[in-house]
Formats: C-alpha cells, sequence, structure tokens
C-alpha cells in the first residue's frame, strides 16, 4: 500500500505544531526543557512524527530560538524602513531614531518572555547537544539576518560601514548580561523581598530601557 506524499506545505504545517507546543510547555515552566514525547503529546503527535522534524529537543528549542532572533531582527527592520528618510539625520534626529529603535527592541523582548530564558540556556544547554550542521546552519542565518540589519542601521543613522552590526552586537550583549544578573529564581526572589535589596533588583524591562538609551545616546554622539 503506497502512502500519500506529505506536501511541503504540510511539513511546514506539522514543524510549526511542534515548535508552538515546545514553546507553550516551556512558557509553563522556563526552567527546563520538556522531554520530546511531551512536546509530542502537545502537539498532537505520535513521539516518532516529532523525530522526523528534529533530532533532538535542544534541535527543537534553538529552532524557536532562531524564529525568536528573526522576530527581533525584523522588528528592527521594519522600524528602521519607516523611519527611513532622504535627509542626513543630524545628532537631533539621530536621538530620536534611536529611541523609536530602542523601543522596538524593548517591546519585542517584554512581548516574546521565552526569548531572553531560551537565549540564556544557549550556551551550557542547547548547543552542547547539537551536531555541527545543525549549529552552523543556525549560526550562518542569524550571522546573514545580523549583517543585513546592520547595513540598514549603517544607511539610516549615516554611520561608516560595519558600525551598525557593531551597535546591534553590544545591544544584544547588555541585553543578555541585564537578563543574566537580574534574573532571580524564585527562592531568591523570596530571600530578596526586603526594600533593602531593590537596588540590586530593578524592573528588567526598565532597566534595560534605560541602559539602551544610555549607551546608543553616547555611542551616536
Amino acid at each position: 500500500m503506497k502512502t500519500r506524499a506529505i506536501s511541503s506545505d504540510e511539513k511546514q504545517i506539522k514543524r510549526s505544531l511542534i515548535l508552538s507546543a515546545a514553546r507553550d510547555l516551556f512558557l509553563a515552566d522556563d526552567r527546563q526543557l520538556p522531554a520530546v514525547a511531551t512536546i509530542a503529546t502537545q502537539a498532537g503527535l505520535a513521539k516518532g512524527t516529532v523525530y522526523l522534524y528534529f533530532s533532538t529537543k535542544e534541535e527543537i528549542f534553538l529552532a524557536l530560538l532562531a524564529e525568536e532572533f528573526s522576530g527581533l531582527l525584523s522588528s528592527i527592520h521594519r522600524c528602521l524602513s519607516l523611519l527611513s528618510s532622504t535627509k542626513k539625520p543630524n545628532k537631533k534626529l539621530k536621538q530620536e531614531l534611536a529611541k523609536e529603535l530602542i523601543a522596538t527592541v524593548t517591546n519585542y523582548v517584554q512581548s516574546h518572555p521565552e526569548f531572553l530564558r531560551l537565549d540564556a540556556m544557549s550556551y551550557s544547554v542547547l548547543e552542547q547537544n547539537l551536531s555541527d550542521d545543525f549549529l552552523y546552519a543556525f549560526k550562518f542565518e542569524l550571522t546573514r539576518a545580523l549583517v543585513d540589519t546592520g547595513k540598514q542601521v549603517d544607511l539610516i543613522f549615516a554611520l561608516e560601514a560595519g558600525r551598525g552590526v557593531t551597535l546591534l552586537m553590544r545591544t544584544y550583549a547588555l541585553m543578555r548580561g541585564l537578563w543574566q544578573s537580574l534574573d532571580y529564581p524564585d527562592h531568591l526572589q523570596q530571600l530578596l523581598a526586603h526594600k533593602m535589596f531593590e537596588p540590586i533588583r530593578p524592573e528588567f524591562h526598565t532597566e534595560l530601557r534605560a541602559a539602551l538609551g544610555e549607551y546608543w545616546s553616547g555611542a551616536l554622539t
């Protein structure tokens, strides 16, 4: 008996189901990665079907992280496209453009709570259990999108070639560092609940906006 060939659209639908299920499970408990069997059940698929698309659970979650990076860079790209001008920006206009870009970044991070949690796991958990081919493909696509967006930053802000990539990489480093510094586990949050500990537990998104604002203001001066 012949089985019906699965179309590329059907494959994409199943892949999306797997990633959506993994995202929902991760948001419910973002301190650990759910098993492939749990993801399959959540997606309404057989465990074997999941393995047709991903070899390990780490591949699933790195694919999710890739989607998050793509979403962030696409949001920046759309923001910059709206801000494009035929005029060469002066100092004041550059600062105004930077505020719009920073708002785009912080709003995206706030509306995608899984992003930085997955990113925090990328080096220590996800990338340690991946094939070189899968990891290379992830890094290649991320670098390509970063360079393309960096070129757009160069154009909009009238910067020397390559400066935009540097600004975006440092923005990411600031974001990642703040997240890891302020991402206290539940028991430590309770331990530091007293008012005296407020200086070391500022609200992350407020701190991120302030830090990026100060960085871009200085970098564009």
